[in-house]
């Protein structure tokens, strides 16, 4: 699950990121209540099975923590505007 402040882009880099780990999007929940997005994304590795190496867990929460970290472009936000909490156990 992640937990973050909405912006432009923000599902495809996300979704961008996830690829970029060789993951597989299985399935996806996607809500935004105002400004605030909670997206759940079911993902497998490339053999399809469930992720559960806590070295490739930690991976994924680095580089989706990243991403909402990155001020939107055109805007001066700052990335402590957009602190997200990964919920855990976000690799299945």
């Amino acid at each position: 699950m992640v937990n973050g402040r909405d912006r432009p882009g923000l599902l495809f880099e996300l979704t961008r990121a996830l690829t970029t780990l060789n993951l597989q999007i299985s399935s996806a929940k996607i809500s935004t209540y105002g400004e605030k997005v909670v997206d759940v994304f079911y993902v497998k590795d490339l053999f399809g099975h469930k992720v559960e190496h806590d070295r490739k867990l930690q991976d994924i929460r680095d580089h989706l923590v990243n991403v909402l970290a990155e001020p939107a472009q055109g805007t001066k936000a700052t990335a402590a505007r957009r602190r997200a909490a990964l919920a855990p156990g976000c690799g299945g």
